[in-house]
């Protein structure tokens, strides 16, 4: 990476994921209306918020804008959509493939980060991770012990 301008547009490409998973998650509040599977739900909404409220501070020392971007809006809308009259097991499976993707792309990011922004960008690796984690798991029936993994890196977890 040349410059730390190129990282803040990585970066604010994180960022904006954050967004996505908040309106999907916010979405499927009304989707899966099950105590069990609200309280995912609402987890997988809080570590999607407080991540990007996390990434706010890296961003503007970056100079960069921090609006929230209607395109990353609808991204989760489609997203939603897309499992909207699953059953859970059958969201979360979908979900698992959706999220590859962004796992993959946190850890190139992650790799050419800036010394001084590489404990952000890793953290980013593993808060992705630990989602996939969850999804795949729950998917499966057993993700009881991939949520911790999510409430592990909650500031204020639900519980």
């Amino acid at each position: 990476m040349s410059d730390n301008s190129d990282f803040a547009k990585q970066l604010l490409e994180m960022y904006q994921g954050e967004v996505v998973g908040e309106v999907l998650f916010n979405i499927m509040l009304r989707q899966y209306p099950d105590a069990e599977h609200q309280f995912k739900s609402a987890t997988m909404l809080q570590l999607e918020t407080e991540t990007k409220a996390r990434l706010r501070p890296a961003l503007i020392a970056l100079g960069a804008d921090l609006t929230e971007e209607d395109a990353s809006r609808n991204v989760g809308q489609e997203f939603a959509a897309s499992i909207a009259g699953k059953d859970w097991l059958s969201a979360m499976a979908i979900l698992t493939e959706g999220i590859t993707p962004y796992v993959d792309r946190y850890r190139e990011i992650a790799e050419n980060a800036p010394s001084q922004y590489k404990e952000i960008a890793l953290s980013m690796v593993e808060h992705e991770a630990s989602l996939q984690a969850f999804v795949s798991a729950e998917a499966g029936g057993d993700g009881d012990e991939a949520l911790r993994r999510i409430e592990q890196q909650l500031s204020y977890p639900l519980r």
